[in-house]
């Protein structure tokens, strides 16, 4: 894979190491090595919370993007084949943009997926606002009372009433267009908190929303 202008000085700088070196399960950079892609089907390693004992796991690997911003770097997601759950994910060395190198919220995602007060069914509240009462409802229940109070909200010209946040990244380019269709200008998302300021700063500056240095072809990068 061809190397950026950036990736050769940080290289030669010794910031990260060789990209043209193959870590795989055949190297001897015990530290640095990932599982070929001819194993992900069957990857066998120790279990470190069997410590000392020599417990191995036998896991499926799917290749999967994280969600956690708008980079979407590539993971990987180990599954045991014993109890079918995700152990862990890990940086995917095979993907073009973040070639395993991902930062501490990838690896995180698996916190995700266990936290204990993750919501798994819709809920419905049946009390006052900020009472949190709520009783758990069918999908199909869910679905038809929402669809029924935006075609409401729709047909009466109460546009404004309608209002979608958007939890990840996934999924907004999709809502955003039938939001558009619809006439709606509803549509949050964590976006309006975590970079509203910056991009305001910008787009007041200079009129761009969020630049980025064009590193590849700078010919000055100071330090």
């Amino acid at each position: 894979m061809a190397r950026t202008f950036i990736e050769k000085i940080a290289q030669k700088m010794r910031i990260i190491p060789d990209l043209d070196r193959e870590h795989s399960s055949g190297t001897t950079e015990q530290l640095r090595k990932y599982p070929s892609p001819d194993k992900w089907h069957d990857h066998v390693e120790l279990d470190a919370q069997e410590w000392p004992k020599m417990v191995e796991r036998r896991y499926s690997l799917v290749p999967t993007t994280c969600f956690n911003c708008e980079s979407a770097c590539g993971m990987l997601a180990y599954v045991d084949k014993d109890s079918g759950e995700v152990t862990k994910f890990e940086g995917n060395p095979h993907h073009p943009g973040s070639r395993g190198r991902n930062c501490a919220k990838g690896p995180a995602t698996i916190n995700q997926i266990n936290d204990t007060e993750r919501i798994l069914y819709p809920l419905k509240r049946v009390g006052k606002r900020g009472e949190g009462k709520w009783q758990r409802i069918y999908w199909d229940q869910a679905l038809d009372e929402i669809s029924t109070k935006i075609r409401a909200s729709l047909k009466t010209g109460a546009k404004d009433k309608v209002v979608y946040h958007v939890g990840r990244p996934g999924n907004e380019g999709y809502v955003e267009r039938v939001l558009k269709a619809w006439g709606v200008d509803g549509h949050n998302s964590h976006t309006n908190i975590c970079s509203s300021g910056a991009r305001t700063g910008y787009s007041l500056w200079h009129k761009h929303d969020r630049p980025s240095p064009d590193h590849s072809n700078a010919k000055v990068i100071p330090f």
